[in-house]
């Protein structure tokens, strides 16, 4: 039962937004400190910050309980941690992307294809073996994402448009084979 019980806790956590599943890990077995260096070079001391969940209950609660009702307490303790996770995830990537000026700032008015392209500029990307670009996941409002999806389908049929991602795009698979291409590899 207890193994059921985290497989349900850690899938409710998961799928709190699909963004937490995108997210590379690096498992860290020893040490209380960890950093990472950003391409200009500077180092960026990672703060650890650690987040709980409480749920108490006695065991005379649980006694007669389905075990739908039993799995859901489990689904609401991972819900609740992968909602605190993700919080902590947009604040800290937020502020590491206005200290570097990596913000595309919509002023209010919506997201136009020129306001597109800067963000597509502006993302990080890399590509697998064959050139194909490793896309992420656009975060917004619901509402916000309707919007992206639609504009990005209508953008992508039309031909100069598309012209004009690709070439963004074919930037980004350039700049990533050329980094890649001078990388040193250690034994």
């Amino acid at each position: 039962m207890r193994a059921a019980f985290n497989k349900e806790l850690f899938r409710a956590m998961w799928d709190v937004s699909p963004i937490l599943k995108e997210i590379r890990t690096r498992p860290q077995v020893e040490g209380h400190e960890a950093s990472y260096q950003r391409e200009t070079g500077e180092i960026i001391q990672i703060e650890y910050k650690k987040q709980s969940v409480e749920q108490k209950s006695q065991l005379e609660d649980a006694q007669g309980f389905a075990p739908e009702e039993f799995l859901q307490i489990a689904a609401d303790i991972g819900e609740e941690m992968g909602k605190k996770m993700l919080s902590d995830l947009l604040t800290t990537v937020g502020k590491a992307a206005t200290e570097v000026g990596n913000v595309v700032d919509f002023k209010g008015s919506g997201m136009t294809f020129e306001k597109f392209l800067d963000m597509i500029a502006n993302v990080h990307t890399e590509f697998d073996d064959s050139g194909r670009p490793d896309l992420k996941t656009f975060v917004g409002s619901p509402e916000a994402c309707r919007e992206y999806t639609k504009n990005v389908r209508e953008w992508t049929s039309d031909p100069i448009k598309s012209a004009a991602i690709e070439q963004v795009i074919e930037q980004h698979r350039k700049a990533f084979f050329e980094r890649e291409a001078s990388r040193r590899m250690v034994d």
